[in-house]
């Protein structure tokens, strides 16, 4: 098990766990999708990320670079993965729970849902750096033409522009 962490200067690192080579591979061809800029040499990535894995085996710590992000990966305890609530065949025989009580503590996994996260995260870094408002989708022209805000903001007290007249 292994704990990954993405750094983007844009956005609030985010952390998953991979269990093996396959799921770290897996997360960086991710994070280059998210980016908008597809892996061009197929081979210099999978001996990236297996040279990241194996510095992380020996080293404690593998980093490797996707573009603007930074993925750094550390060995992860696999026990802290297991669910500590769910009920063995020996804790039910010995009296224990016979169903889970909810306190499982799923891994943390770069599936498509958290790829689909980081782009649009990824997203509205790009659109406020450039002046708009990531949430609201505004590009900077499209702001308010009264106060000049974004969307986020209420527009009670805002003149809207007088409508042109129909030709």
């Amino acid at each position: 098990m292994y704990q990954v962490t993405i750094e983007h200067p844009a956005i609030e690192e985010r952390q998953f766990d991979c269990k093996d080579v396959d799921e770290l591979r897996k997360l960086v061809y991710g994070v280059h999708r998210a980016q908008n800029t597809p892996v061009t040499d197929d081979r210099q990535t999978v001996i990236a990320v297996r040279a990241a894995w194996r510095r992380a085996d020996v080293e404690g710590k593998g980093v490797l670079n996707a573009n603007a992000a930074t993925i750094t990966v550390e060995p992860g305890d696999p026990c802290a993965f297991e669910c500590e609530g769910h009920p063995d065949e020996d804790s039910v025989l010995l009296g224990g729970p016979e169903f889970c009580d909810g306190t499982c503590r799923p891994r943390r996994r770069f599936d498509g849902k958290a790829l689909v996260e980081l782009g649009i995260a990824l997203d509205d870094a790009d659109l406020a750096a450039r002046g708009g408002c990531g949430p609201c989708g505004l590009e900077a022209g499209q702001m308010c033409a009264d106060c000049k805000r974004c969307n986020c903001d209420r527009h009670d007290r805002c003149t809207r522009p007088a409508a042109e007249p129909a030709q």
